[in-house]
This record gives C-alpha cells, structure tokens and sequence, in this order.
C-alpha cells in the first residue's frame, strides 16, 4: 500500500476547511485547492516583502484564496431547508446537514 504525504500548509487547510463548509462540492477538487493556495501564499509573501504588515498581507491573501467564491449553492439551500421548514426538520439539524441531498 502506497501512501501519499500531504504537504501543509495555512492556506491549503484554510480554503479545504472554508469549501467543506459552504462549497461540499468542490471540496475534493485537488488541482483547484493547490493552485488556490499556492497563489494566496505567493500573494502573502509579496506583500510581506513589499513592507505590508502581516495582518495585512493575511487580508490580501484571503481576498486571493476565496475570489469567485462568496455565493454558496449550498448556504442558500440550507437557509430555504431552515426557513421553510423549520418545523419538519430537527432541531438542532444533525452535523453535516443536508450534505446527503
């Protein structure tokens, strides 16, 4: 059995952690995480090099990390399942909700 080593990384975890929770479909989508990453800590570097604080260079980078990325299917499903059907379903809604439609 072959394993793999996962290199981490802040951003790598960062954006994974961001697309389980609004994005589930594209959460195993490797190629888009890498590049994403990889862009945003280029992104953090250049800034830090340039003399912008850290704080800064981190508000840069995620601008970079999660552009294209504010309007989730997923978040305005979950909003119409809670609104519309707040009696139907249980409360609190089970970890993960509604990752099964």
């Amino acid at each position: 059995m072959e394993t793999t080593k996962k290199e981490l990384s802040y951003f790598r975890l960062k954006l994974e952690n961001y697309l389980s929770e609004h994005f589930p479909e594209m959460q195993n989508d490797k190629p888009f995480i890498t590049a994403r990453a990889d862009e945003a800590l280029t992104t953090y570097c250049d800034a830090v090099a340039q003399g912008f604080s850290h704080p800064g260079a981190e508000a840069m980078a995620s601008e970079v990390l999660y552009r294209g990325l504010r309007f989730s299917k997923y978040d305005t499903l979950v909003s119409v399942l809670e609104n519309e059907f707040e009696k139907e379903l249980p409360s609190p809604l089970p970890k993960g909700f509604p990752r099964y439609f």
